[in-house]
């Protein structure tokens, strides 16, 4: 089990590959699957499985990163989780405006086959790559065939009777259904950072926050509001509280994640923090006064540790 970054280091390998190809954006339960069936299917043909991603989302890339797009998780989250699914090679290659310029049958081509020995292809349901511009994406089993190339597709995981995908999960994200998203994913939806100094409200109230600066750029944070949260740190997991979002009692307009981590006191400014969501408590509130706020973020407190309980 390896990750080669593409031109960097390459498969030193020459054994025939079966590949799946895609961005595998939060690594979900349908993606789970497809390299559940890749290890299958690599030893019922004696072929090593080979998983083939991207540096970067194309959306991200091409500008089309808009429309409340974001990602799932960084790039070496993305690496670990495909890590953890079993003994695969994973391949990352740069993608780039010119690469993005390739279409399907040439990816297949000149990229899969000529570069990594790729003998099977395993499709998920709603795989797609290749130019938009210059789509032949439906021409692959003509391609395919004379270069000897077996194609093979899997079908998708159902959860509530609909698809399971990445873009699924970030609509679930979006409405601050975190218990769906977690659900789809097969793991608590996770936000990383590092804490930096804040305005010291939260502890001029007697309930101290952390504010978290997140890591990666384009990072998919749930709807704003307040969720019940589990806080990393250091080796040690807490009940914890977050407030996704503005500040609107204080005017604060720029959107925050900050977090309360209960029975927890200590300075964190430039320690990493990850926060998994668990459940939204309810909408990011105006409050009429600093007591109010007080009161509000106390019966939050309470209805989190019952949750996390």
């Amino acid at each position: 089990m390896a990750v080669f970054r593409y031109p960097d280091t390459m498969p030193q390998n020459d054994k025939p590959a079966i590949a799946t190809v895609g961005m595998f954006d939060g690594v979900h339960a349908g993606h789970r699957h497809i390299v559940s069936r890749l290890l299958g299917e690599a030893k019922e043909r004696g072929l090593r499985p080979m998983v083939v991603t991207f540096d970067r989302h194309p959306r991200c890339v091409l500008g089309r990163a808009g429309d409340g797009f974001g990602l799932l998780c960084t790039l070496d989250e993305r690496l670990q989780r495909l890590q953890s699914l079993g003994d695969i090679d994973i391949v990352l290659l740069p993608f780039t405006e010119q690469f993005s310029r390739l279409s399907a049958c040439q990816f297949l081509t000149e990229v899969l086959c000529e570069r990594f020995n790729v003998k099977t292809l395993l499709l998920g349901y709603d795989n797609q790559f290749g130019s938009r511009s210059n789509s032949d994406f439906d021409r692959l089993p003509d391609v395919a065939e004379p270069l000897g190339v077996e194609l093979l597709h899997d079908n998708p995981v159902l959860i509530e009777g609909v698809a399971v995908s990445s873009t699924r999960v970030r609509k679930a994200l979006a409405a601050g259904d975190v218990r769906l998203a977690s659900c789809l994913l097969g793991y608590d939806y996770s936000l990383a950072g590092v804490v930096e100094e804040g305005r010291h409200v939260g502890s001029q109230l007697g309930i101290p926050t952390a504010n978290i600066s997140l890591e990666g750029q384009c990072r998919m944070a749930p709807m704003d509001g307040v969720y019940a949260v589990r806080a990393n740190l250091e080796g040690r997991q807490w009940q914890a509280v977050a407030n996704v979002g503005t500040s609107p009692t204080f005017g604060v307009d720029k959107s925050l994640i900050e977090v309360h981590i209960i029975g927890y006191s200590g300075v964190l400014y430039g320690v990493r923090l990850s926060v998994e969501f668990v459940e939204r408590l309810r909408d990011t509130q105006h409050f009429d006064s600093v007591d109010d706020l007080r009161c509000a973020m106390l019966s939050d407190i309470e209805k989190a540790k019952k949750l996390l309980s």
